[in-house]
């Protein structure tokens, strides 16, 4: 998002002016390989709760900042493909939400620091503090949404929809914050040469913080209602799936064994990209639903000829639910649980038929 030289530049800037005023120097802002870890926000919700007092300290105090936020340390790396969808939209949900408070605090910091129309060079340190927080955050919802698109933009039509409106507003938000970083960087300039701060600067970083708790206040609003978006657009996937009814039920039980390992190895070739299409979620159902048909009707111990010793008088039957549970949880976005589900059921089903392809590669 932001220039690494400019951002560095600003970070060695803050160090030395903090160095000046004897103030312990605040250690860089969370970088680009800490965005995306769950753990990190944690730590930085935290210190954002901190930021909270020391805006309000600035009504009485003098230029001379309060304690600074205490600066979060790294996690471990998340793997969005882990998650299911509801925790990924969760994460999503709460980087837009800190995002927010974040920036509203950046905005109080400017409005406070202004407020005698002059602006110190201390007081820039200070406005950066709460500048970066609100920076982090949205570079944090924007890598989540981007993680969002790769994994359900092909399943989840509502939500690729409602993303699309919080993520233009996430841009908003981050052209504002542009702006206020470049008016900071042209007060700060005019202090390192001694000169008087333009009123012109002054007006600029007042209206730029102005516009960036508006933006704030917008994308809140368009965000509100993005879990119960979720949770209907799923609960909708699995309505549409329990109407498909079989069409290709198998004839014995033979073909019903086959069946169900035809249902494991599309959903497994289906999965190997990490992400499933709603089109192949309707075909995985409809696999399900047939071989589902074929077990519950041929699946009894007995009259199994063909399946080998032992294996003819194998109750199938028990497997029958399977087949919705796993396609259930994969049109609630439940991936991680059905591959799991889905790996299980396999080795249940034991050894396949003779003449049956073995599991085709890349499988889940």
């Amino acid at each position: 998002m932001k220039n690494t030289l400019r951002t560095a530049f600003a970070v060695l800037t803050l160090t030395m002016l903090l160095a000046a005023c004897g103030l312990p120097a605040a250690a860089p802002t969370a970088s680009a390989d800490v965005v995306g870890t769950a753990i990190a926000a944690t730590q930085q919700a935290q210190a954002l709760a901190q930021a909270t007092v020391n805006a309000a300290a600035l009504t009485s105090i003098p230029p001379t900042p309060a304690a600074l936020p205490a600066t979060p340390t790294p996690g471990p790396a998340v793997e969005y493909v882990n998650l299911t969808e509801e925790e990924l939209a969760a994460l999503i949900d709460d980087a837009v939400a800190q995002a927010v408070a974040a920036t509203e605090q950046a905005a109080t910091a400017v409005a406070y620091t202004t407020t005698d129309d002059a602006v110190t060079a201390e007081e820039v340190a200070y406005v950066y503090e709460y500048y970066y927080y609100a920076d982090y955050y949205v570079e944090y919802a924007e890598e989540l949404m981007a993680e969002y698109s790769t994994l359900y933009s092909d399943l989840a039509t509502d939500m690729v929809a409602e993303m699309n409106a919080i993520e233009a507003e996430v841009s908003q938000l981050n052209d504002t914050l542009t702006s206020i970083d470049s008016s900071l960087q042209q007060i700060n300039s005019s202090l390192q040469q001694g000169i008087a701060v333009a009123e012109d600067a002054i007006a600029q970083l007042e209206s730029a913080a102005q516009q960036a708790q508006t933006n704030a206040q917008e994308l809140q609003t368009q965000a509100q209602d993005m879990i119960s978006v979720l949770q209907a657009e799923q609960q909708n996937r699995v309505d549409q799936l329990s109407q498909i009814q079989p069409n290709n039920i198998p004839t014995d039980k033979i073909t019903a064994l086959k069946s169900a390992f035809e249902f494991v190895d599309f959903a497994n070739v289906a999965m190997s990209d990490n992400k499933l299409s709603r089109d192949e979620l309707t075909n995985l159902t409809q696999l399900g639903k047939n071989a589902q048909a074929g077990i519950q009707q041929f699946g009894a111990a007995g009259g199994g000829g063909g399946l080998g010793a032992g294996r003819a008088d194998a109750d199938l039957t028990q497997f029958s639910g399977k087949f919705d549970e796993i396609t259930a949880q994969f049109a609630r976005g439940q991936m991680p649980q059905a591959r799991g589900n889905l790996n299980q059921f396999e080795g249940s089903l034991g050894a396949r038929p003779e003449g049956m392809p073995s599991r085709p590669r890349g499988g889940g």
